[in-house]
């Protein structure tokens, strides 16, 4: 199945659905709000920047590029919602299982505490 669409099409309707403003999807992927109108109109968003269109959005670079097999996320709970989450993800997955099992400590850690205190 392929999609007829521009890439820059495409890229407008994913985030249209996931109801974001240029602004917070320019800054999930780190670029300028202005540079996403530009790519959303047609210009090439140059390799590094696909590539984060295309995790910000949950797709593949396939579908971005081409127009096909759109992959279905099996949990929409899954996709980032916002610029934090998506630079949560980009650290968890750029960090080994020792690392992420460390944060996880951490975390919980933390979150343990905050529940003593607040029932204390």
């Amino acid at each position: 199945m392929s999609d007829l669409r521009t890439m820059g099409d495409r890229l407008r309707s994913l985030r249209k659905s996931r109801g974001l403003v240029q602004a917070v999807a320019a800054e999930a992927v780190g670029i300028s709000r202005n540079h996403l109108t530009e790519i959303e109109n047609g210009k090439d968003p140059g390799f590094q920047t696909f590539c984060a269109l295309a995790d910000f959005y949950g797709v593949s670079m396939d579908y971005l590029y081409r127009g096909t097999t759109l992959v279905a996320i099996e949990n929409p709970e899954d996709v980032a919602h916002g610029p934090e989450e998506s630079r949560l993800l980009r650290i968890w997955r750029g960090v080994d299982d020792c690392h992420r099992q460390r944060m996880m400590d951490g975390l919980l850690a933390e979150l343990l505490a905050k529940s003593k205190s607040s029932a204390a």
